[in-house]
């Protein structure tokens, strides 16, 4: 076991994380931090970073390297992106950290900030193609997506923090002023050959402000889930908070609840470039990624190479089995018998989706709760995916796999539809019931946890369903306590169900 700090030195904040990397390559996030330095703010092109702004820096960098030291890191892996760059002054900064701190920066170049945009994201999100954008505080990086693989990029020099001072968007946006934001950045789209190819595409969006969009939307909608990574929002919405914040001074926008008030000054400057953008395009929908260019140049690190993963949710669901120290073995097998029941029952199961990712989730995961306590684990099992950062997956496939690991041991589990309106239907809980009842029976038919059950298959009638074992031993364990699931089969399909 390792772990590793990240720093990310933006124009616009420092951030830090500190990760543990297990020999299994396992990892997670143990510590996270970030101050606003404003790097890119005050510069000038003869000298470049502001003087005050260094220290400023530079005094942040040593604190987030103590933070290092006390947590027994065994490096510290450190880059820096546009402001520092472009600065005529680089090397003064850059000297100074390696002879301070014994920090030794890697300047990005453009191309390598949109390539860890990109390779965060892919590794991060279920999707094929798409239009990622990072806005930063001086920069803002255009990533086009296809068949998950990078095809364009490119990193326009503007962002929150010379915009603002560029187009004076402290004080509350006018008509001029607003105007004059949008042809600027209208006229740079254009000249930007490739961005024609991009259509009907989700916009997958990076940063600070595209998190302040989605907290500002989730206050809107009373939204029940706390995690924003992937976050979906309707473009005409986003819209909808732009031309409510507009009109507002900085320090009007600071009262609002869900921005973030160290942003509040550059925020409607940054939320231009994505606006006009959308209108550029004429895209429909908003996706909010929480993984960038740290998870990106993270992903490498332990990858060692630059190939996105093939199966994004089995390599999340795996690295939170490999942190919970669960034995992979047990949940494999519960998902190969269940996936079996599902594919020769699908007839009677008759459900409108597609619920691969839901059921392979509830299965491999039903058991992390043990770790909390065995007796109700299934209900810390419950939470704990629902809670946890599970790539790959929607908010309502998370919560709908949440739901059949609670109802992984028996049908008691109340669920709070209420709450949950917006992302859960009656449809989907009768899904969730007989997505249940399947994880339940192959539980039960690998009860003493070595696989003796080696296969099932299952023959339809007209009144009975029978599913037929071919065990190591005598399954008669096994089969006794599947049997106990009879009466929920019965009341959901119909049918008896014999076990022989």
């Amino acid at each position: 076991m390792k772990k590793i700090g990240i720093i990310d030195i933006g124009s616009n904040s420092i951030r830090l994380i500190i990760v543990q990397i297990n020999k299994d390559n396992s990892f997670r996030v143990i510590d996270e931090i970030k101050e606003s330095v404003r790097l890119g703010k005050d510069m000038t092109p003869e000298v470049g970073l502001n003087p005050s702004r260094i220290d400023n820096a530079i005094y942040t960098l040593a604190f987030f390297k103590k933070l290092c030291v006390m947590q027994n890191t065994n490096g510290i892996l450190a880059v820096a992106t546009e402001a520092v760059r472009r600065a005529p002054n680089q090397m003064e900064f850059l000297n100074r950290v390696k002879s301070e701190l014994s920090i030794d920066i890697r300047v990005l170049t453009g191309t390598e900030e949109a390539y860890y945009d990109y390779f965060g994201a892919i590794n991060s999100m279920d999707f094929s193609d798409a239009l990622i954008v990072d806005i930063g505080g001086s920069s803002s990086e255009l990533i086009f997506v296809e068949n998950r693989k990078l095809k364009h990029s490119i990193s326009l020099p503007f962002g929150a923090i010379n915009l603002t001072e560029k187009f004076s968007l402290q004080k509350a946006m006018n008509n001029k002023s607003e105007n004059a934001i949008k042809e600027f950045l209208t006229s740079l789209y254009k000249d930007i050959p490739w961005l024609k190819e991009v259509k009907n595409v989700p916009i997958i969006g990076i940063g600070g402000t595209i998190r302040n969009i989605g907290k500002l939307h989730k206050k809107k909608t009373n939204y029940p889930i706390d995690n924003l990574h992937n976050y979906r929002i309707p473009t005409n919405e986003v819209i909808d908070i732009y031309d409510q914040i507009k009109g507002k001074d900085a320090s009007q926008r600071k009262k609002l609840k869900g921005l973030s008030k160290e942003r509040s000054d550059i925020f409607v400057g940054a939320t231009s470039v994505l606006v006009t953008l959308i209108e550029y395009l004429d895209l429909k929908e908003l996706h909010v990624s929480g993984s960038g260019l740290r998870d990106g140049y993270l992903y490498e690190y332990i990858f060692k190479n630059k190939k996105p993963l093939i199966d994004v949710l089995d390599f999340s669901i795996k690295n939170n089995l490999l942190n919970y120290e669960i034995d992979i073995v047990h949940p494999n097998h519960v998902w190969m018998l269940t996936k079996t029941l599902y594919n020769e029952l699908n007839p009677i199961i008759n459900i409108p989706i597609n619920p691969y990712k839901i059921l392979k989730t509830a299965c491999m995961l039903h058991d992390i709760g043990i770790i909390i306590s065995y007796f109700d684990h299934n209900k810390h099992s419950s939470y704990m995916i629902a809670n946890s950062k599970i790539n790959g997956l929607t908010h309502k496939e998370q919560l709908m796999a949440s739901y059949i690991a609670a109802l992984d041991r028996k049908n008691e589990f109340k669920i709070n539809l209420k709450l949950y309106q917006h992302l859960i239907t009656e449809q989907d809980l009768d899904i969730v019931d007989k997505l249940s009842i399947l994880l339940r029976i192959s539980e039960n038919l690998d009860r003493c946890l070595n696989g003796n059950i080696k296969m099932v298959s299952c023959n339809i009638e007209l009144d009975t369903v029978t599913i037929t074992v071919d065990a190591v031993a005598d399954p008669l364990l096994e089969i006794t306590a599947a049997l106990d699931c009879a009466s929920s089969f019965e009341k959901t399909f119909n049918k008896k169900l014999i076990i022989i």
